[in-house]
């Protein structure tokens, strides 16, 4: 089952209460936007903090439970772990299919005859935004220097709006399978719906507008596994019946 998870990137609003979060496994916050106290009146654990550096986070420094999210690349996020063991530390990455671009390629046919041909690298994979690494030799870098846990955000899903890039997604569980957490693209409970027939992930952050648009019930409900398919059983009559019978 996908845990899920609420991104708070501005103060706690007082429309926000803790019966609307029934159903989420914790939050999301941006330690350079909101206080801790404004978050303990939502009785939900702060399971991850994002945005800023240690001077911007200051009001967060003795709150040492919630996971510290690094945007700066892996070997930040590395580095940052090795000076401060105390605290948990996972990085995210922006994935994204890099644009397609077209080089001249010369034809075999016909000497100096010259086209345009896309680069198919750029087609067929995905790259992060630690430097423009390949999407695999990113994930499987970031589970050599040890972190379990690694947040990946789809670019292209998020900007559009339509849905989780769920082929990205595919591909990062084939190094992931467990500790993957996932965030861009989705808009409606369709997209969750979506996901679970997926197979799902281990975490899912999603927006405060969709919270608002679909409710924590509503949530749960497209989330929850797809109920079996139920087959008719026939039973066929046996030799010797048909025997009698006739």
């Amino acid at each position: 089952m996908t845990e899920l998870f609420l991104e708070l990137n501005q103060p706690v609003s007082d429309g926000l209460a803790a019966e609307d979060l029934v159903g989420f496994s914790g939050l999301v916050v941006d330690g350079a936007c909101v206080d801790p106290g404004g978050c303990r009146c939502l009785q939900v654990p702060v399971t991850a903090l994002t945005g800023g550096d240690r001077n911007e986070l200051a009001d967060w420094c003795e709150e040492t439970d919630p996971m510290r999210v690094v945007d700066g690349g892996l070997d930040v996020c590395a580095r940052l772990r090795d000076a401060s063991p105390e605290l948990s530390w996972t990085p995210r990455l922006i994935a994204y299919r890099p644009e397609v671009c077209y080089r001249m390629s010369t034809s075999h046919g016909q000497a100096g005859f010259k086209f345009y041909t896309p680069d198919m690298a750029a087609i067929r994979g995905y790259r992060v935004s630690d430097g423009d690494l390949l999407l695999r030799a990113a994930l499987e870098r970031a589970k050599g220097l040890g972190f379990g846990t690694l947040w990946l955000h789809a670019q292209h899903a998020a900007e559009q709006g339509r849905g989780l890039d769920l082929e990205l997604l595919e591909r990062a569980k084939r190094v992931y399978q467990d500790g993957l957490w996932f965030s861009g693209g989705v808009t409606g409970a369709s997209h969750l719906k979506n996901l679970a027939r997926a197979g799902g992930v281990h975490a899912l952050v999603v927006g405060s507008d969709l919270l608002a648009e679909v409710g924590c019930q509503g949530l749960a409900d497209a989330l929850a596994p797809p109920a079996p398919r139920e087959e008719p059983i026939h039973f066929q009559p046996r030799k010797g019946a048909e025997c009698a019978a006739s």
